[in-house]
């Protein structure tokens, strides 16, 4: 009785394991871009600091299809992502190479706002 106990919990458990994969995969590349976005800016290279930011839009698309009933039902989660959205700014804006710092860091706020509130 003790193995099959063993053997239903283990398959549970990578059961529950897969289904939130996507969400961390998507997480850690968001992680992923916006440190280089941020090198970027640090850099002064705004060619880099673009293409990060069109990438980090493009994972945001993401995270809100890694959670959709988040976004459907919670309110206060559709304020965090709208507040990101706002952060990355209007696709076709073009970045003045003076403000990336700024840009940066408001990004990583609205990202830091939404882990303390959800993590």
């Amino acid at each position: 009785m003790l193995v099959f106990g063993v053997v239903i919990g283990n398959g549970v458990t990578r059961y529950v394991q897969r289904q939130h994969q996507h969400t961390r995969s998507v997480m850690t590349l968001a992680q992923f871009h916006l440190n280089r976005l941020e090198a970027a800016a640090q850099a002064g290279q705004c060619t880099g600091f673009e293409l990060e930011r069109a990438r980090l839009r493009r994972v945001l698309d993401e995270l809100q299809q890694a959670f959709p009933l988040s976004l459907e039902q919670d309110a206060e989660f559709r304020k965090r992502a709208e507040a990101l959205r706002s952060a990355l700014g209007a696709t076709n804006a073009a970045t003045n190479c003076a403000s990336a710092g700024v840009e940066a860091k408001g990004i990583r706020d609205a990202c830091d706002d939404c882990h303390r509130e959800y993590r």
